[in-house]
């Protein structure tokens, strides 16, 4: 009957792990806004470089190209020099990694690789045909060039250039001649360049506040966290206390039992029993039943004296204390099955606090679970890597009743103290007590705790 339900309320969380979500979430809240700042700050490196590129090549085709191509394509040597080194001039940098003029049926008219004049591209490329048309087109490329892709790289030469570039296709006019197209190529390591000293200008603005502001609250998070276990370690003192002064109370109610009206009623019974014969016999009816009834008396004292003040609960004790409870909920119709072991070595205090929980689970049995059946299973805990010695034990009273609201089972606000105070006692004691609840699943209090303080 010991089955997970559809949800789980473990009583306490500690303020330790409440302080360590605090830091954790304000790191992870730094780290992303770090990466935001660096995807932000990547971007705007790559929008500033199309940009750059399309007005650096549109001045290139306006400034350097337009004026030196016509003598260029009439075969001009003194323009053909003076073109080409105006070209490598601007390639001298490294910035600047190829140039070519394609005409719009894509041949190359112009290149700063000789060898790739002359060779058609098929099919045109459509950033050509753009430029032909008027528009300027910006990209990034992964690709060689489409010029260098028409004939063969020289040799020594493959693979030697950057592996991504800044591809810009601008449209050039030339008196005379048809439209044609002129293309640049830029090296990307710029880009990164750029983006890179973003990243350095804007992330100290960007985390610097964040890190201020968790040198500020880190301290703070900490002295509440310090206050708040303090404020528990009292609580569970005065907690503590008042559980002792119940224990007090719940012992001298019992002795005034047994040394008051328990030993006035058992004295009434035997004067009772000793004027029997003497009694009229058509009062021996009446005599009989109030001899009963003081019996009755007498034994129900008994019990609630036993209830107030149980037996040793040490061993062997607490399995037959908690055999008597189970009796007490099968005069009330349920039906009980008990799963005890013996353990050996179980200290008093361990054994009050188990005793209580059954008591108190069971009680909550009767009162609000509607079950049918309980079962209460009591034995130590296999040794395993977190507790080599085997020194706990593992209590469970679960019920096939209604159930309820996890977030409902820790009412204090409204005096229902029960299993909050015999929480705290269990984790005074070095265990834990879980409630596994759910509406229509039953309920299961667990418990695991040393066998001794």
């Amino acid at each position: 009957m010991n089955r997970r339900a559809a949800g789980v309320r473990v009583i306490r969380l500690g303020a330790r792990r409440e302080l360590t979500l605090l830091v954790g979430l304000g790191l992870a809240v730094m780290l992303a806004i770090g990466l935001g700042a660096a995807f932000a700050s990547r971007r705007v490196a790559q929008g500033q470089a199309l940009d750059d590129s399309e007005r650096m090549t549109v001045r290139l085709a306006t400034l350097v190209i337009t004026p030196a191509l016509p003598g260029y394509l009439d075969g001009d040597p003194v323009q053909v020099d003076e073109l080409r080194r105006a070209i490598a001039n601007r390639m001298s940098d490294g910035y600047l990694t190829e140039v070519t003029v394609w005409s719009a049926a894509g041949e190359v008219l112009f290149s700063n690789r000789a060898e790739d004049v002359g060779h058609v591209a098929d099919p045109v490329p459509p950033e050509v045909a753009d430029a032909v048309a008027g528009r300027t087109t910006s990209a990034f490329e992964d690709d060689p060039p489409e010029a260098d892709a028409a004939g063969a790289a020289p040799a020594g030469q493959a693979g030697t250039g950057p592996s991504r570039y800044v591809e810009v296709y601008a449209p050039l006019r030339v008196a005379g001649h048809p439209p044609m197209a002129f293309e640049a190529y830029y090296d990307y390591q710029r880009v990164e360049d750029v983006a890179d000293r973003l990243l350095r200008q804007t992330l100290p603005l960007v985390l610097g506040p964040l890190l201020v502001l968790q040198a500020i609250q880190i301290p703070v998070a900490v002295s509440l966290a310090r206050r708040l276990r303090r404020h528990e370690n009292e609580r569970a003192r005065l907690l503590e206390r008042a559980l002792s002064g119940s224990d007090a109370e719940r012992v001298r109610f019992a002795a005034d039992l047994h040394d008051g009206p328990i030993q006035d009623l058992a004295g009434i019974g035997y004067a009772l029993g000793a004027v029997a014969p003497s009694v009229d016999p058509k009062h021996a009816p009446l005599m009989a039943r109030v001899q009963e009834a003081v019996q009755r008396s007498v034994q129900d004292l008994r019990t609630l004296m036993t209830d107030l003040y149980p037996p040793d609960l040490r061993d062997g004790n607490l399995v037959q204390a908690l055999g008597v409870l189970a009796e007490e909920v099968r005069a009330e119709g349920l039906a009980v099955e008990l799963q005890l072991a013996d353990l050996p070595g179980l200290g008093e205090d361990q054994g009050a606090a188990l005793y209580r929980v059954v008591r108190e689970s069971l009680a909550n049995v009767v009162k609000h679970a509607h079950a049918t059946a309980v079962t209460v299973s009591l034995a130590p805990v296999t040794p395993g890597a977190a507790d080599p010695r085997g020194g706990r034990v593992r209590l469970v009273v679960a019920d096939d009743g209604v159930g309820a609201d996890p977030t409902r089972l820790d009412r204090r606000a409204e005096g229902h103290l029960g299993l909050r105070l015999l929480a705290d006692r269990v984790e005074d004691l070095g265990g834990r007590l879980v409630v596994v609840t759910g509406p229509g699943r039953g309920t299961s209090v667990e418990v695991e705790l040393p066998l001794t303080t």
